[in-house]
């Protein structure tokens, strides 16, 4: 809370408190107007007396206006929390995608490792369908990682069960079901490229190509695949996140894809129905 908003309550307090006229009466000023012998029971019941209605109000009152300042920082509070979250999720899933680069020659997933860690692939339409190798090539067994809660590019509330082996053996069609992942991913590369390129990246809203800007507070967690992660400020009137030339990131034209266009090797995430 600012000291602005600590006057203000103070001087609410005061206020209401000026108010309030007095209810009480002293000993005192009961004894000029009593018979001696009530003087001690008069005293001992003003002594008794507790707050009026009126001071309980403004007590209420002064709760109530220090709730409703506080209740915005708590919310931006617990977005934070969960964009930290995120964030060392993003960092694990990379992780796993770097132990996967060792055992396959420095390849990130991409349709010709799919063979290679089961018969017919994985597939190649989603993150999903990358991200399943690295559990089929024992480098994981954690779908949680891959998961935010209240995605709007998972379309779904529930978290992966985790349940992806049966009778020891790991199980594809058990793995990173719709609606389990929330990282984007830029498939076809290699822990060779230039460093500075996104590999992972929050997935678009369920159905569009933008990233929701109420997510975390008009910013895109980017992790690149020198394995630095940040959340990137994007570019309000187009929704759009820029390196530093001013160029977007997923364009050609940033400084990270030498004139590649990342956009074609984009897998969103598969939503949930």
């Amino acid at each position: 809370m600012t000291d602005r908003q600590k006057v203000s309550i103070w001087f609410l307090a005061r206020s209401l408190l000026l108010q309030v006229r007095p209810v009480s009466v002293t000993a005192q000023s009961l004894q000029k107007n009593t018979k001696p012998g009530l003087h001690m029971n008069i005293a001992t019941s003003s002594r008794r007396k507790g707050f009026t209605l009126v001071e309980l109000l403004v007590v209420i009152a002064i709760i109530v206006a220090l709730a409703a300042l506080a209740t915005p920082q708590i919310f931006r509070a617990l977005k934070r929390a969960a964009m930290a979250e995120a964030v060392s999720n993003a960092k694990q899933v990379k992780l796993a995608l770097d132990g996967f680069a060792m055992d396959f020659d420095g390849q990130f997933p991409n349709e010709d490792t799919a063979e290679d860690v089961v018969e017919g692939g994985t597939g190649t339409t989603y993150s999903n369908d990358f991200f399943r190798q690295l559990f089929l090539s024992g480098v994981t067994e954690s779908e949680i990682i891959f998961w935010v809660k209240n995605s709007p590019a998972a379309g779904s509330n529930s978290a992966p069960d985790d349940k992806v082996k049966e009778g020891g053996r790991m199980q594809p069609q058990e793995i990173l079901q719709d609606g389990d992942v929330h990282w984007a991913y830029i498939s076809e590369q290699t822990n060779l490229d230039t460093t500075s390129r996104p590999l992972l990246i929050d997935g678009y809203q369920k159905n569009t190509s933008e990233w929701d800007p109420d997510l975390w507070e008009n910013k895109v967690i980017v992790v690149r695949i020198d394995g630095s992660t940040k959340a990137m400020r994007m570019r309000l009137s187009d929704g759009k996140v820029l390196d530093g030339s001013k160029n977007d990131i997923l364009s050609s034209q940033a400084d990270a894809w030498d004139g590649d266009s990342p956009s074609d090797l984009l897998k969103q995430p598969q939503p949930g129905s």
